[in-house]
């Protein structure tokens, strides 16, 4: 499935959450609003952010819906890259260095 499909998928799952758990799912859209907005970091650092904590987590449509919100943000596609670079380096590298327990 591409990055589209992942995109629709998300946003009907939304709204039907949205529908069916309005108070839960609009105090969720809220908080995700108030910590998104401009604050101690500019609003392009946390849609980075999110971009690299999606891809962590590897949910595709976490990283579709973030791509997205982030390219109409002005986010660059390089500043994209880079941050999943900045990913591997941690989570690979830990993957890594988990292999030493077995010299424990």
């Amino acid at each position: 499935m591409d990055m589209l499909e992942r995109l629709k998928e998300t946003n009907e799952l939304v709204k039907q959450l949205h529908k069916e758990y309005p108070e839960l799912t609009g105090a969720l859209t809220e908080l995700y609003k108030k910590t998104g907005a401009e604050g101690a970091l500019p609003k392009k650092t946390k849609l980075i952010t999110l971009i690299a904590l999606a891809v962590a987590s590897k949910c595709e449509w976490c990283i579709a819906y973030h791509v997205k919100r982030a390219l109409e943000a002005g986010v660059t596609k390089d500043e994209m890259v880079e941050a999943c670079y900045l990913t591997a380096l941690v989570f690979g590298t830990s993957s890594w260095m988990a292999r030493f327990v077995i010299f424990i």
